[in-house]
């Protein structure tokens, strides 16, 4: 079972860390902000080391720290004094979190939440081989303790650009960091016991030495975003908690003909790393997108898709760009929209040029799309485009229809 959690975690990391290069694209949604419920769980759990050493008197320890994935689901494994296998369950943490989401004009999208969650943290103890025992037929050699905790959490996620869109859809690298209120609520070993057989084993002694602490954390992953009228996404990253105290204090005896022969002491602080999945589900949209206002659009026909077929550095703030028809002229009409705003609307193009001078602004992606109001009467509609660039001269054409247009980038 153990080995199954630890193979199928290391296929989530890597599908979560797989990388694929595609160009960079420009959300249709800018400046939308909604107010959202957050689910979110961590499907596979490993608890971080804590510190431990030899208690004094005792020249040797009697468990090691091994740190081993626990997961979600009933299908982590223990052994009790009966020698039966148990299968347990709800190790991890479950947070529900509500947000603020805003999709800034600079292409990233900006998160604050606050929420309440639930955290079960693992500690996992490997016993040295002379206190191994055996109950029928099965040798002891992991010893496995869980903390339960519970508070309040606070967070801020930021993060980068569009990546492009994938089968899940749009994808976007984030980072989270936040902090958590502590409140201990319970542990899976007793104040005290004793696990022996035929005078060999170990005793436990634990003992809650603070009922709250604090926690920092952050998390990092790629959220899946399907542009819609709202802010809903798929989330799946790695989460590093670290408590500022430790909570539990254990003393780990090693038994040997009835005799204690050594000990280990360790803290638990329920710091752990994990996998986190979550859903972004927004509940109330605050302000609409930019783009729901003409004046702030990148693209002046939102039901159509764009592709950005082309991109230029320029050096000069002024560009002169002709347009014409480089076929047949068949009673092509084009829009062409820039930034936005419409410096041409239901244009004829012929054969004769049609000279248009762009501002390009600085520090940002100008955005020139060609729309067809009609296809002509030879197919798909298509704009040639010519200008100079740094001493070269460039033409392009650009192809449209009623569902997709082509468009070119420009920088300064």
């Amino acid at each position: 079972m153990k080995t199954f959690a630890l193979q199928l975690f290391t296929v989530f990391l890597l599908c979560l860390l797989r990388l694929n290069v595609l160009d960079a694209q420009i959300s249709n949604k800018q400046g939308i902000s909604t107010i959202n419920i957050h689910p979110s769980a961590t499907l596979f759990t490993f608890g971080l080391p804590q510190s431990n050493n030899i208690t004094n008197g005792y020249q040797q320890g009697a468990f090691s720290y091994t740190p081993f994935p626990f997961t979600a689901l009933h299908i982590n494994s223990s052994v009790n004094k009966d020698g039966k296998t148990t299968l347990y369950g709800l190790i991890g943490s479950f947070d529900l979190g509500i947000n603020y989401t805003k999709l800034l004009h600079n292409n990233r999208i900006f998160k604050t939440e606050i929420g309440a969650y639930y955290t079960c943290a693992p500690s996992s103890y490997s016993i040295k081989d002379p206190y191994h025992f055996v109950i029928n037929n099965k040798e002891s050699s992991i010893w496995q303790n869980t903390l339960s905790y519970s508070g309040f959490s606070a967070s801020l996620t930021y993060t980068s650009k569009s990546r492009g869109r994938r089968a899940l859809g749009e994808v976007r690298n984030y980072l989270e960091v936040g902090a958590r209120t502590m409140n201990f609520l319970s542990q899976s070993a007793k104040e005290s016991e004793d696990w022996v057989a035929n005078g060999q084993g170990f005793r436990i002694e634990s003992k809650v030495v603070n009922q709250q602490s604090n926690m920092v954390f952050f998390e990092i992953g790629k959220t899946y975003w399907r542009p819609a009228n709202d802010m809903r996404s798929l989330n799946m990253g790695i989460r590093v908690g670290i408590p500022l105290q430790h909570l539990v204090s254990n003393t780990y005896s090693g038994i040997t003909n009835n005799q204690v022969v050594a000990s280990t002491s360790a803290l638990e602080s329920g710091a752990y790393i994990g996998f986190q999945i979550s859903y972004n589900l927004p509940i109330k949209t605050i302000s609409k997108p930019y783009l729901g206002r003409k004046a702030d659009k990148i693209y002046c026909e939102m039901e159509r898709k764009v592709k950005i077929k082309h991109h230029f550095k320029v050096g000069n703030e002024l560009l002169n760009i002709e347009l014409f028809d480089h076929e047949n002229e068949d009673g092509d009409i084009v829009s062409v929209c820039f930034n936005g705003q419409y410096i041409l609307e239901k244009h004829l193009l012929t054969k004769q040029s049609k000279i248009v001078t762009l501002r390009i602004n600085p520090n940002q992606k100008n955005i020139l799309t060609v729309f067809a109001n009609n296809t002509g009467s030879e197919g798909a509609n298509t704009t040639a485009i010519r200008f100079t660039v740094n001493g070269k001269k460039e033409e392009i054409i650009l192809y449209a229809d009623k569902k997709e247009s082509e468009g070119i980038s420009f920088e300064l």
